[in-house]
C-alpha cells in the first residue's frame, strides 16, 4: 500500500525549516513518500495573518494549488496519508481534507484558529506555543478539546515553537518529533495500559524501536511446549532489539489456573524463560485487555492453516464455538502478534502456525 506524507508550508516557513524538515524526515523513516505543496508567488505577510477576510481569500487560492497538486494522485482514501502543516498551511490542509472527505492523519504546527471549521474529530495532533503572537494558544486548546484532538503546548514557544534558548529548543524539538512519530505510525500499542505480574500498571513505551512478539499463553495446554522455542528465539535475538511479551490467559479450557507467581515459577523452572510475563489477562469478552482489543482490530483471524494442529483446532472450535471463523477473537492459547519497530501490528500467527514461520517473520522485521 502506498504511503504518502504531504507537507503544507506556512508564511515564510518553508519545507526546509526545522519543524517541517524534521517531521518530513520522520515520515520518510516511517516508510512514507514525501509530497511538498508550494504556495510561492502568493502575496501575503505575517501582519495579514490576523486579517480574517485576507485569510479566507488566500485559503481559496491555496486550496486551488493543493487540488492541482494532489487530485492527480487518485483515490487517496486507498492510501495511508498524513498531512504535515504549519501556520496557514494547517488551514489549507484541514480544509482540503474536509472538502475531499479524507480521514487522513494531521500534524499541525502553530495552527491558526480557522482550522476549527475544517478539522475532523479525533483526526490530528496540534503543537502550539503559548507565546505565539499570531495564534491564540488558549483558543487552539479549546478547539483541541472540542474536536478531541491531541495537543502539545510549548512553554514560551513563538510561531515557530522556538523559545530563544537553543538548549530548550533542542530538547523541545526532540520531544516534538517523538510525538510526530507516534502520530504518523499510530503507535497505540505504546500507550495502552497493561497489568504487570505485581498488579501494577504500565504502558509499553519501553519497547519502542524494538520488534515485539505478543503472546497469550497457558501452562496446561498442548501448545505449552512452544515456550521452549519462544525462549530460544528471545535469547538469540534480544541483542538485536527483539522482545517477547507473555500474557497468561485462563479463558481457553481453564488451562492457566494458577496465580501469576505460580505461572511464572512454572515457566522459569520448566522452560527457563527470561522474557517479560504480565498478569493473567482476558483476551476476549467484556473484560478483555485493551491491548488485545487493539491487536485484534489491527490483525483479524485468517484461518488456522493446513497441518494436524490446525485440523485439531478447527474440529474443537466448530463444536465449542460455532461461527468462530467470523470474528477477530483470539481462538486459543499461544496466538501471537508481531509488532515492528514502528509500533505497527504486522502479523498474527495462530497457535497452529509452525514456529519456524514465526521466526522467519521476526528475522525479516529485524532486518536479518
Amino acid at each position: 500500500m502506498r504511503k504518502i506524507a504531504v507537507v503544507f508550508p506556512g508564511v515564510g516557513y518553508t519545507k526546509d525549516r526545522p519543524l517541517l524538515y524534521y517531521a518530513g524526515k520522520v515520515a520518510v523513516n516511517c516508510g512514507f513518500e514525501l509530497k511538498h505543496i508550494s504556495f510561492t508567488g502568493l502575496e501575503w505577510s505575517k501582519e495579514k495573518l490576523k486579517d480574517h477576510a485576507f485569510l479566507l481569500q488566500t485559503l481559496d487560492k491555496c486550496l486551488h494549488i493543493t487540488e492541482e497538486a494532489l487530485d492527480s494522485l487518485g483515490d487517496m482514501s486507498e492510501d495511508e496519508v498524513v498531512f504535515i502543516s504549519k501556520s496557514i498551511g494547517t488551514v489549507v490542509a484541514t480544509a482540503y481534507a474536509r472538502k475531499k472527505s479524507l480521514k487522513v492523519k494531521q500534524i499541525c504546527f502553530s495552527p491558526l484558529e480557522l482550522i476549527s471549521g475544517f478539522i475532523m474529530e479525533e483526526n490530528g495532533i496540534l503543537f502550539c506555543g503559548d507565546d505565539d503572537p499570531y495564534a491564540d494558544c488558549a483558543a487552539i486548546e479549546t478547539i483541541a478539546s472540542d474536536k478531541k484532538l491531541e495537543i502539545h503546548k510549548i512553554a514560551g514557544g513563538n510561531h515557530s515553537l522556538e523559545t530563544g534558548d537553543i538548549c530548550t529548543d533542542l530538547d523541545n524539538m526532540k520531544v516534538i518529533m517523538e510525538r510526530v512519530a507516534d502520530a504518523i505510525i499510530d503507535v497505540g500499542i505504546y500507550r495502552i495500559p497493561v497489568r504487570c505480574m505485581d498488579d501494577t500498571t504500565k504502558n509499553l513505551s519501553e519497547y519502542r524501536n524494538k520488534v515485539v512478539l505478543i503472546v497469550n499463553t497457558a501452562t496446561g495446554c498442548g501448545f505449552t511446549p512452544q515456550y521452549e522455542a519462544l525462549e530460544r528465539m528471545y535469547r538469540n535475538y534480544r541483542g538485536k532489539g527483539f522482545a517477547i511479551l507473555d500474557f497468561p490467559c485462563n479463558q481457553f479450557d481453564k488451562q492457566a489456573p494458577g496465580s501469576a507467581s505460580e505461572i511464572h515459577n512454572f515457566c522459569t523452572a520448566r522452560y527457563n524463560i527470561s522474557f517479560e510475563q504480565f498478569a493473567k489477562t482476558d483476551v476476549n469478552g467484556p473484560d478483555e485487555s485493551k491491548l488485545f482489543t487493539y491487536l485484534k482490530k489491527k490483525q483479524g483471524f485468517h484461518g488456522f492453516g493446513d497441518n494436524p494442529d490446525a485440523e485439531f483446532l478447527r474440529r474443537k472450535l466448530s463444536k465449542q464455538t460455532p461461527g468462530y471463523e467470523d470474528t477477530a477473537d483470539i481462538k486459543w492459547n499461544f496466538t501471537k502478534f508481531l509488532i515492528n519497530r514502528y509500533g505497527e501490528v504486522v502479523a498474527r500467527f495462530e497457535p497452529s502456525e509452525e514456529m519456524e514461520i514465526v521466526e522467519q517473520a521476526i528475522l525479516k522485521e529485524l532486518g536479518d
